[in-house]
């Protein structure tokens, strides 16, 4: 099957992940992901802290496409790079600037790794955009936020997806969260604008 023709909408149905659904067969191929979606979610959902969503096949199978977590959060404008946070702040006008924005954070996401290659992982992003930007939303939120995998592949999958690096080198990301030069960063902080889809930080 082609990419272009796995419709995630039209086979799949979205439902809210919970003990009753059985995550054992998911198998995204990332240990730690595959980890708390069987063990762990639900523990941060209890504390109120995340919730979690999956799409399942919409035949007798029942098969978990893919998971993720939202969050509320938000984007600090103090915490921003001067050059990211000038051009954020150009394209919201003056009197609606603030010192945080209202955002959601993509917590964990994975594509069952039987889906690959179907375009499932923007279909998702896509979905969650639509989401939040929908008139029957319940709350305001401008950006879509996510700590990226430090791997090229995964930080250039967001890239397509509308989302940019908010710092420029890992250096600067690692003296903004207090951590130390010499480990290893795991993640990267990435932003999208909803509202402009992108945030053009170069």
């Amino acid at each position: 099957m082609r990419g272009w023709d796995f419709d995630l909408t039209d086979r799949c149905a979205l439902v809210k992940l919970s003990p009753e659904v059985n995550t054992r067969d998911f198998i995204c191929g990332d240990n730690e992901i595959d980890a708390f979606f069987r063990h762990s979610y639900y523990l941060y959902e209890q504390e109120l802290l995340t919730k979690t969503y999956a799409f399942v096949t919409d035949d007798a199978d029942c098969r978990i496409v893919c998971i993720f977590t939202v969050s509320n959060d938000s984007v600090k404008a103090a915490m921003l790079p001067s050059r990211f946070r000038n051009r954020m702040q150009r394209r919201i006008p003056n009197p609606k600037r603030m010192r945080s924005y209202p955002a959601v954070l993509i917590g964990q996401m994975g594509v069952d790794r039987c889906f690959r290659g179907l375009n499932v992982g923007t279909q998702v992003l896509n979905y969650i955009k639509d989401w939040f930007t929908h008139p029957a939303n319940k709350t305001g939120c401008r950006f879509l936020i996510v700590d990226a995998m430090n791997e090229e592949k995964v930080i250039d999958f967001y890239r397509r997806n509308g989302f940019n690096l908010v710092y420029d080198s890992e250096d600067e990301e690692k003296d903004a969260f207090l951590i130390d030069r010499g480990q290893h960063l795991r993640q990267r902080f990435m932003c999208c604008d909803l509202l402009r889809e992108e945030i053009d930080c170069c």
